[in-house]
């Protein structure tokens, strides 16, 4: 019995021994911590695992003879630990310890983009929205053309980076509040204008989505606070982020928000540009809007006429009178659409290559697409007046070309049989790249965005080289669910240009130009639309639509 009682006490004392030097072992010897490591994790004990693979990680960088690359695998694999059950921040350090690193560039792509993604989970889980802004950012960067929802050629592998952004927006949106306070600003992150710049493309990119309202308003109501305080309200960023932000305050029924950026974007351009500058029509246009929609419509038409006076001292009082019947002849100012379709035959007369006026091409100049029209109108021509608009508005990290211009009836049934079923390519016969006079423009190989710096200068001054918009945010033109196109900017002349800006109705291209003869009467009558009164033009269209309405159905 003696006997035993001693084997049982050595048993005991021998298992001591062995859990001492095991711990002890785990502590000083970097391969029995990681072997503690990998047994607990495997057992799923992720929260237990951690502790030694800290260890294990801090012992081998100790050592001089340590492998990197097996360092950094096993940091991964510590940090996978971390995310699944341990500590977040930690994982977030190690995560991106190891994407810092130079063993970072034996890792897959996929592997560094589900990287950058967990790192943003957990980051908007903690309340810190900086470095999620910036992965976001360089999700959007990747998605190229899918962004733009556009098929001209395939674009499955990028339309995953739109997934990821997408599914961010929830955490964003409990982070930054709508309106910018309560900001988390993580200095750690970046650069706080790069982080700025981040969240001005990401809340841009939300802003356009049906249910993205209030997370654009968050981060780019905090991006604006950053630009402002670092740049000043004078400085182009600043401005660009309050005109991306005041629409969307305006979907939220923030119409006094609205209404304060749209007014502090005037008072800082008529700063720093002079109160006689036509540049200012178009944030009397957008202010003026915001004043009818809360039905001040007095205040309204008194900047309209301001904007008139601004204009009249600019150009005269005949500014309209070289608008002949000549330029509808030559199709210049005419309407493309369903309502307005082009023959299967029609070719304009006056094709000329884009590359003989210096104009950078997307594609090579010999492409029909790099054709459009010479459109000599006012002195000037669309080729002439594309290249000086590009060249006004390229700047530092943004490389503007020519994507597409003329393209034939075959050409648009081809891009519209593969585009399907999206709905953003024109129906063959309705769109105006047959015609010639339409111009979409990338920015750095892809789409132009209307986060662009290239588009806010396109928004101010194409008019002045005699381009508009075609399909402004909310239209209704192409079938498909958004229709918007921020690169797509149609040749109508600056004249015909500057009457919309002045007086035509906002957002609503093809409807001006389908009745432009009845603004140039009224304009060159001095019979300006009156906001108070209503747009006896577009009345007139709606009158002469319902009229032949009725006689289809009798």
């Amino acid at each position: 019995m003696r006997g035993h009682h001693v084997l049982a006490v050595s048993f005991v004392a021998l298992a001591a021994i062995y859990v001492v030097l095991f711990n002890t072992s785990t502590r000083i010897e970097p391969d029995a911590a990681w072997s503690r490591f990998e047994s607990l994790s495997a057992a799923g004990y992720d929260g237990r695992a951690v502790v030694h693979g800290d260890r294990a990680l801090r012992l081998w960088r100790e050592m001089a003879d340590a492998a990197p690359r097996d360092v950094h695998s096993r940091q991964l694999e510590v940090a996978d630990a971390h995310y699944r059950g341990g500590k977040p921040m930690r994982a977030i350090e190690e995560y991106a310890a190891a994407l810092s690193s130079a063993q970072a560039a034996s890792l897959t792509d996929d592997r560094r983009i589900e990287i950058r993604r967990r790192i943003a989970e957990l980051d908007l889980a903690q309340g810190n929205a900086a470095r999620p802004a910036l992965i976001a950012a360089r999700f959007l960067e990747r998605s190229g053309d899918a962004l733009a929802n556009h098929k001209d050629r395939e674009s499955e592998g990028e339309q995953r980076f739109l997934d990821l952004v997408d599914a961010m927006r929830p955490g964003f949106t409990d982070v930054l509040p709508a309106d910018g306070s309560g900001r988390r600003i993580d200095s750690r992150a970046g650069n706080s204008l790069e982080i700025a710049d981040a969240m001005t493309t990401v809340g841009g990119y939300y802003a356009l989505e049906a249910d993205g309202a209030y997370a654009a308003a968050g981060l780019l109501s905090s991006a604006h606070s950053i630009r402002e305080s670092q740049l000043g309200p004078d400085h182009a960023d600043t401005i660009q982020t309050a005109l991306l932000l005041a629409p969307v305050y305006e979907r939220i029924d923030r119409l006094s928000d609205a209404e304060d950026l749209y007014e502090q974007v005037f008072q800082a351009v008529e700063r720093t540009k002079g109160s006689n500058n036509p540049e200012l029509s178009l944030y009397i246009r957008l202010l003026s809007g915001i004043y009818e929609k809360q039905g001040r419509l007095t205040e309204a038409e008194a900047l309209n006429r301001h904007m008139r006076q601004i204009f009249r001292d600019a150009f005269g009082a005949r500014r309209y009178a070289a608008n002949r019947s000549r330029d509808r002849l030559f199709d210049i100012n005419r309407p493309v659409s369903a309502s307005f379709p082009l023959e299967a035959d029609y070719i304009p007369p006056d094709l000329v290559r884009a590359a003989d006026f210096g104009i950078p091409l997307s594609k090579s100049p010999t492409v029909e697409e790099m054709q459009m029209r010479l459109a000599k109108i006012d002195g000037t021509s669309m080729p002439e007046s594309l290249a000086g608009l590009l060249e006004a508005c390229s700047s530092e990290g943004e490389r503007l070309t020519l994507r597409s211009a003329y393209r034939s009836h075959r050409t648009q049934r081809v891009l519209h049989r593969i585009n399907k079923d999206k709905g953003t390519v024109a129906d063959p016969g309705t769109s105006e790249h047959q015609l010639g006079l339409a111009a979409d423009i990338d920015v750095n190989r892809r789409f132009m965005r209307a986060t662009d710096r290239a588009y806010s200068c396109f928004e101010k001054k194409a008019w002045q080289y005699g381009f508009i918009l075609s399909f402004p945010q909310g239209n209704t033109y192409l079938p498909g669910a958004d229709s918007y196109e921020p690169w797509h900017w149609r040749f109508v002349g600056p004249r015909t240009a500057l009457l919309y800006r002045e007086i035509g109705p906002w957002g609503m291209p093809q409807e001006f130009l389908s009745v432009l003869p009845c603004y140039e009467e009224r304009a060159l009558s001095g019979l300006f639309v009156d906001r108070e009164r209503g747009d006896i033009c577009i009345e007139s269209l709606t009158q002469s639509a319902s009229s032949e309405s009725e006689e289809r159905g009798t």
